[in-house]
């Protein structure tokens, strides 16, 4: 573990003190009502708000303020027919199924994303301190046994190498987010050395990514989401990169084409943000191309919160 001062621990408890419900009474009465109803809705587990405190600590300053870094590729990849988040929620592309299966799979290894940005790239942690981080109920039995398969799968799904410990936790490598299993390397690094060398756009936009902030552990929200609440907020993170504008409109269309997620996966994802308080929707006018003078709709335009 990396030498950690006192305000390494300080950050990381007020991440946790952030997650804890609101007090009722004057305090509670200041809020908006949609922080409300999103408090209401959601069950940040004290074994949850221990963990994520604790993995939090363990990466230090820096990192904790950083957050995950997630190449675009890994959401939408035209050179494919389907990213390897829509396989990994998926029965696709290996074993495991779908449904719940797959919802784990793609929260480790975006935790696993989170905590491995460092060299070498890899994380020995009871099998119990992923279950008790993504909400997992019972946490030292049937949560054990979830994350022991979500990782064989995602080792067969070419993504992660295990290295077994004898008797101690296996030893996880990261492997590259497109699985190949090729060696995992930052996006930030490899696009500074492609971009010196001077490689061509397709090159670099291999390594493009966005950053998913480190409150998604620290304040629960990875408990509360869904397969394809996930889904849905990385595809908007992913579609929000370099733009100054932070509303997003995504169509059934474009999320089946750009990112293979199914139409019932874009409606119940949206509505799984809304819900966790993540998200706000409103209608406004909006063009394909994004000019004044090319025929316009009104489109329900997507606006990331609380992250």
């Amino acid at each position: 573990m990396e030498h950690l001062d006192d305000e390494d621990t300080v950050d990381a408890l007020e991440d946790m003190n952030a997650a804890l419900p609101t007090p009722t009474g004057g305090a509670a009465a200041g809020m908006t009502a949609r922080r409300e109803v999103a408090l209401q809705w959601r069950h940040v587990s004290m074994e949850q708000q221990r963990a994520s405190g604790e993995f939090a600590i363990s990466l230090g300053k820096r990192r904790r303020e950083a957050g995950a870094p997630v190449r675009t590729v890994f959401v939408s990849d035209e050179h494919v027919a389907k990213p390897t988040l829509a396989r990994l929620l998926s029965s696709e592309g290996g074993p495991g199924g779908g449904g719940r299966g797959g919802q784990l799979r793609a929260k480790l290894y975006l935790s696993l994303l989170w905590v491995c940005a460092k060299q070498p790239y890899d994380v020995a942690r009871p099998a119990r301190a992923w279950a008790a981080l993504l909400g997992l109920p019972d946490i030292e039995t049937k949560g054990v046994r979830r994350v022991q398969q979500a990782l064989r799968d995602l080792e067969d799904r070419q993504l992660v190498r295990l290295q077994d410990r004898g008797g101690l936790p296996s030893n996880v490598v990261l492997l590259s987010e497109k699985g190949d299993q090729s060696p995992y390397a930052p996006p930030s690094d490899v696009y500074s050395r492609l971009q010196a060398n001077k490689a061509s756009s397709d090159q670099l936009a291999e390594h493009r990514y966005f950053r998913v902030p480190s409150t998604l552990w620290t304040k629960g929200y990875i408990a509360d989401l869904t397969g394809p609440g996930l889904a849905m907020l990385l595809a908007l993170m992913s579609e929000r990169r370099g733009q100054t504008d932070p509303g997003i409109w995504i169509s059934p269309a474009r999320a089946t084409n750009r990112f293979g997620f199914a139409s019932s996966t874009r409606t119940d994802g949206l509505t799984n943000l809304r819900q966790a308080g993540l998200l706000t929707t409103t209608r406004k006018v909006v063009s394909e191309s994004g000019s004044y003078i090319d025929f316009a709709r009104r489109r329900s335009v997507h606006e990331i919160v609380e992250l």
